[in-house]
C-alpha cells in the first residue's frame, strides 16, 4: 500500500467510520477524531434523538413514560448500529417511523461536522455517501482475523467462541440498520474512500492510515504527488 505525505494540513468537516465487529472501530476512531481535534460522534447519536423527542436518555433507555411506536422505533434502532439486539425495531418500523429517524439522525451528524467530527457507525457512510467533504472509511478482516483481534480491539475479554457468535450478530444486526435506512449495502467497497484491514496491522498504523488519507482527500485532487493514496489489497 502507498502512502505520500500531504505537503500541508488542509481542513474538512469530517470522517466517518464503518467497522465489522473485531475490526476496531471503538478504539481507532477515537484516537483519530483525537489526533485531529475533531467532536468524536458515537453514542451521542442515541442520546440526541431521544433529546429532539423530549425524552431523557433514562427514560428512553428505561421506558419509563409510555412511547409511541415511533418513539419506540427511535429508542431501540439508535444503538442498534453497535449492540447485539434490537434487530427487531428495525424489522418492525414502518416507512414514516424510519424516515423520521433517518432525518433527525442525519441532522445531528451534519451538525456534527460543521466543526469536524469523527463519526463512528451509524450507517454514517451511507447516510453522507452524497458529500464530497466527508472521508468514508471501513475498517475489515476475514472473521477468522476479527475473532483473534477482538479482545485487542477493546471487544472485552471473550472465549473464541462467544466472539463468533457476537461477529454473527453484530455484523447482521449493523448491515441490516444500514440496508433498512438507506439502503446500502453496508459491505459494498463502493461505499468508501479507503478501507483498512485492521486486524493485520498494529493500532497506531491504522490510526495514521486514516489521518493520512483524511489530510490528502482534504487536499483536493490538485494535490497531486503530495496527496497520499489508499485502495484494498487486491484479492
Amino acid at each position: 500500500m502507498k502512502i505520500i505525505h500531504p505537503a500541508q494540513e488542509a481542513v474538512m468537516p469530517g470522517i466517518t467510520i464503518s467497522s465489522a465487529y473485531g475490526a476496531g472501530g471503538g478504539v481507532v476512531a477515537p484516537r483519530v477524531a483525537e489526533r485531529l481535534g475533531f467532536a468524536m460522534l458515537d453514542r451521542a447519536i442515541s442520546a440526541r434523538v431521544a433529546g429532539e423527542l423530549d425524552v431523557s436518555l433514562q427514560e428512553a433507555e428505561e421506558g419509563e413514560r409510555k412511547l409511541s411506536f415511533a418513539d419506540r422505533f427511535f429508542r431501540n434502532l439508535a444503538p442498534l448500529a453497535d449492540t447485539i439486539s434490537g434487530g427487531a425495531a428495525i424489522a418492525a418500523a414502518d416507512g414514516a417511523a424510519a424516515e423520521e429517524f433517518r432525518a433527525e439522525a442525519n441532522k445531528i451528524m451534519c451538525e456534527a461536522l460543521t466543526d469536524g467530527a469523527v463519526i463512528l457507525g451509524r450507517g454514517g457512510a451511507a447516510a453522507l455517501q452524497n458529500r464530497t467533504d466527508v472521508l468514508r472509511v471501513r475498517l475489515y478482516g476475514s472473521p477468522e482475523e476479527r475473532i483473534k483481534a477482538a479482545e485487542k480491539f477493546g471487544e472485552g475479554k471473550v472465549s473464541p467462541e462467544q466472539a463468533a457468535k457476537n461477529l454473527e450478530q453484530v455484523d447482521a444486526a449493523r448491515a441490516k440498520y444500514v440496508q433498512h435506512l438507506y439502503c446500502r449495502d453496508i459491505d459494498d467497497p463502493t461505499l468508501y474512500h479507503l478501507q483498512v484491514n485492521t486486524p493485520l496491522l498494529e493500532l497506531e498504523q491504522c490510526v495514521s492510515m486514516i489521518i493520512d488519507a483524511y489530510r490528502a482527500f482534504a487536499a483536493g485532487p490538485g494535490a497531486g504527488s503530495d496527496a497520499p493514496t489508499y485502495a484494498p489489497d487486491a484479492d
